[in-house]
């Protein structure tokens, strides 16, 4: 095969080099989908996203030229077990053992860390991508369906959404007000009732600390992170609340992070609403954003409605795929 696999060096690093080879798998895997520009990539290298712990990446060259990478996220907390592990082979190269040479190198690193499983959340279904993770012995643990509100050609009488009877709305960009925090961190922590399949990822267990440690993440690498919460009258707590954050080296973008509704205030179409008035707050301030992605568990049949109710389209699903780091063990 004649691959020479190393360790990423920043330093000597050919970054349009790598955005190059992931452009030309995205282009075969997401086809018609917009790839991700090269300053993002460069930022997003530099450091990852918040909640994604550490990253190491690995690079495969046959001679001179750049065919394969490999990345994995170090998660830490509740999810110290789990290397979050990418690997991508130039769709020229693909079919000649190189996802496996680069697998294979990547497993040292897990060890040591002392990762038991690792999750793959950037599989294309359908695609080749999925038959590769098979034959290396993942399984599937979870369907994922992508969707993204693209606002040339979404309706925007579809935003025209009443908040309900017995609510009002508070927004805010970056930290939360003090006088909803308690309740907006027990919100955020409503999250855990949507499905994970079989991953092993685990929600994160807010608390108002854990909320200003994630606004302050967010600050530190730029991200406008915008918060609508729908604030129950009579208790004055956070009901329901939807998250979008807007990075400045992609400005036309919006990605959707957490929605979550109070499990004693669901079936008011909270939900519905906090989406609908996010998108008309961003578009109301930045007219120029054109898309906003968002990714829900396919169990999750009520979130994808409510999104296609707000005007999101749907992609190609993602699967999350999974196995042991050490083979005949189980993941634990």
């Amino acid at each position: 095969m004649d691959l020479e696999i190393a360790r990423f060096d920043p330093a000597a690093a050919d970054m349009a080099a790598c955005h190059d080879l992931l452009v030309a798998s995205h282009h075969v895997d997401l086809p018609g989908e917009p790839p991700l520009p090269l300053a993002e990539l460069v930022g997003r290298w530099a450091r990852p996203l918040p909640g994604m712990g550490t990253a190491e990446r690995w690079v495969g060259f046959r001679g001179d030229d750049l065919v394969a990478l490999a990345q994995v996220n170090f998660l830490d907390a509740e999810n110290s077990a789990i290397g979050v592990t990418h690997i991508v082979v130039h769709p020229a190269a693909r079919r000649a053992g190189i996802g496996g040479a680069m697998l294979r190198a990547v497993l040292p690193a897990l060890r040591e860390r002392g990762r038991r499983v690792i999750e793959g959340w950037e599989v294309v279904a359908g695609t080749a991508g999925e038959r590769w993770a098979a034959a290396m012995g993942f399984r599937r643990v979870r369907t994922v369906v992508r969707q993204a509100l693209v606002t040339a050609k979404a309706d925007p009488s579809r935003w025209d959404v009443p908040v309900p009877a017995g609510y009002r709305l508070l927004w805010w960009a970056g930290g939360a007000p003090d006088a909803v925090l308690d309740s907006y961190a027990a919100a955020r922590g409503a999250i855990h009732d949507a499905p994970l399949g079989e991953s092993d990822y685990r929600w994160p267990r807010w608390s108002p600390a854990r909320v200003r440690a994630a606004e302050a993440e967010a600050r530190a690498q730029g991200l406008e992170q915008r918060i609508v919460a729908a604030v129950h009258e009579r208790t004055g707590d956070v009901a329901a609340f939807t998250e979008v954050c807007v990075h400045p080296r992609r400005p036309d973008w919006g990605y959707q992070r957490d929605t979550a509704v109070v499990a004693a205030h669901r079936g008011r179409g909270l939900g519905r609403s906090v989406k609908a008035h996010m998108v008309r707050w961003l578009l109301a301030e930045r007219p120029a954003l054109a898309r906003i992605g968002t990714t829900t568990g396919a169990e999750n049949a009520h979130m994808i409605r409510v999104n296609r109710e707000v005007g999101f389209t749907t992609l190609p699903s993602m699967i999350a795929v999974q196995r042991a780091v050490s083979p005949g063990t189980r993941p634990a």
